[in-house]
C-alpha cells in the first residue's frame, strides 16, 4: 500500500548525527586535553589555569548531552569551551609564561587552527578578528612592560614566524575546507537527484519536509503536497517498451519543471509517481500550479496513445503531520485515478450496447 510506503519514508530520511565530523573530534580532543591540563597545572601549581580547564570540562558535561539529544548544534556545543580557551586561558597563560617568549604563542596557533576548522563564515571571521586583536594587544603590552634583557632580533624573528604561521594555517585550512565543501556539495547533488529525470529523489524528501515543517510550526507558513501518477504506465511499458516509457517520464519531468515556481520542489517518488512540495501556497495557488501542469502535459506530442496523469493534493493544515498530509494527497490522487477508470469503463459499456 502506498500509504504505508509514505509513512516509512520519514523513517528512512532521519539523518543520524555524524560521529566522525571535525567538531565532534574537537570536543573529544578538548575533553582529553583538559584532563591532561588539570593534572599538569596542578603539578606546576598554576591553579588559575587549572580552574579554567575545570570550567571547560563542566561546560562540556553540560553541552555534550544537549548536543547528543539534538537540542543544540555542534557549533553551539563548541562555543563556550572555545571562548574560555581563547579569551580566558590565553591571557592567563600569557602572563603566567613570559608572554611572547613563553608557550602562549604556540597555544594561540593551535586555537586559531581549531577556530578555522570548527567554524564557518561570519562566526569564524568574528572569532579570528577578536582573537587576533587580543593577541596584538597582549604583544604590545608585553613589549612596553617587559623588563628582561631585550634581543630585538630574536623578538622580530618570533613575531614574523608567528604571523606567517597563523596566516599559512588559516589559508591552507580554508582552502582545504572550501574544496571539501565543493566536493561534498557535488556528491550530495548527485545522491539527491534521480538519474533518469533529473528531479530530486526520495532521499531528498525528508530534508525538504523538515524545512517546510519548521516554517509551518514557527511561522504558520502553509505548504501543499501534490501527488502525480502516470495513468496506465505499466501497459505503456508492456506495449511500447521501456525505452519509450523512460522517454515519457523524462518529458513529464520536464513539464513539471516548466510549470512549478523556482521555490517549489519536484521529486520522482517512485517508478511512475511524482511528488511536488509547494511552499507558501493556498488552495487556489495549488490548483493553479496543477492546471499549469495539465497545460504543459497537453503540449507533449509524438506518442501513439493519450497521455494522462492523475493528480491529488493536500494542504499542510489539513493534517496533523507531514505523513498524514502525504497520505491524504496520495488518497485523493487515487480517487481521481479510480474515477477516470470508472469513466472509461462506462464509455466502453455504452459502446458495447
Amino acid at each position: 500500500m502506498k500509504q504505508q510506503k509514505a509513512a516509512a519514508l520519514f523513517k528512512e530520511n532521519k539523518s543520524p548525527i555524524i560521529q566522525n565530523s571535525i567538531p565532534v573530534k574537537m570536543l573529544i580532543a578538548c575533553f582529553l586535553s583538559c584532563i591532561f591540563g588539570i593534572v599538569l597545572m596542578a603539578l606546576l601549581s598554576h591553579y588559575m589555569l587549572m580552574a579554567v580547564h575545570i570550567g571547560i570540562i563542566v561546560c562540556l558535561l553540560i553541552t555534550t548531552p544537549l548536543f547528543a539529544a539534538g537540542k543544540i548544534s555542534i557549533n553551539t556545543a563548541c562555543l563556550t569551551p572555545m571562548l574560555l580557551l581563547c579569551f580566558v586561558y590565553t591571557p592567563l597563560s600569557w602572563f603566567t609564561f613570559d608572554g611572547l617568549l613563553g608557550c602562549t604563542p604556540y597555544l594561540s596557533i593551535l586555537y586559531i587552527t581549531i577556530i578555522t576548522l570548527t567554524y564557518y563564515r561570519r562566526i569564524q571571521i568574528i572569532f579570528l578578528s577578536l582573537y587576533g586583536a587580543m593577541m596584538v594587544g597582549l604583544t604590545i603590552h608585553w613589549l612596553i612592560t617587559w623588563t628582561g634583557t631585550r634581543d630585538m632580533e630574536q623578538i622580530i624573528n618570533i613575531l614574523v614566524a608567528y604571523v606567517l604561521t597563523a596566516i599559512l594555517n588559516v589559508s591552507i585550512i580554508e582552502g582545504v575546507k572550501r574544496k571539501n565543501l565543493e566536493i561534498n556539495q557535488h556528491i550530495t547533488d548527485l545522491s539527491l537527484r534521480d538519474d533518469l529525470t533529473g528531479l530530486l529523489n526520495r532521499r531528498a524528501i525528508g530534508q525538504v519536509f523538515s524545512r517546510m515543517e519548521s516554517n509551518f510550526r514557527k511561522e504558520n507558513t502553509e505548504y501543499a503536497v501534490v501527488m502525480l501518477d502516470v495513468d496506465k504506465f505499466k501497459s505503456i511499458n508492456d506495449l511500447f517498451g521501456h525505452n519509450l516509457g523512460d522517454s515519457l517520464l523524462k518529458n513529464i519531468a520536464a513539464s513539471i519543471q516548466h510549470c512549478i515556481r523556482s521555490e517549489d520542489y519536484a521529486f520522482r517518488f517512485g517508478g511512475d509517481e511524482f511528488l511536488l512540495i509547494l511552499p507558501n501556497v493556498n488552495r487556489e495557488d495549488a490548483h493553479e500550479i496543477c492546471a499549469r501542469f495539465e497545460t504543459e502535459l497537453n503540449n507533449i506530442h509524438g506518442y501513439a496513445f493519450p497521455l494522462t496523469v492523475s493528480k491529488g493534493f493536500a494542504l499542510r493544515s489539513e493534517g496533523t503531520s507531514t505523513t498524514e498530509v502525504l497520505d491524504l494527497a496520495d488518497k485523493r490522487m487515487y480517487e481521481v485515478k479510480r474515477g477516470q477508470m470508472n469513466d472509461e469503463n462506462s464509455i466502453e459499456e455504452s459502446q458495447i450496447k
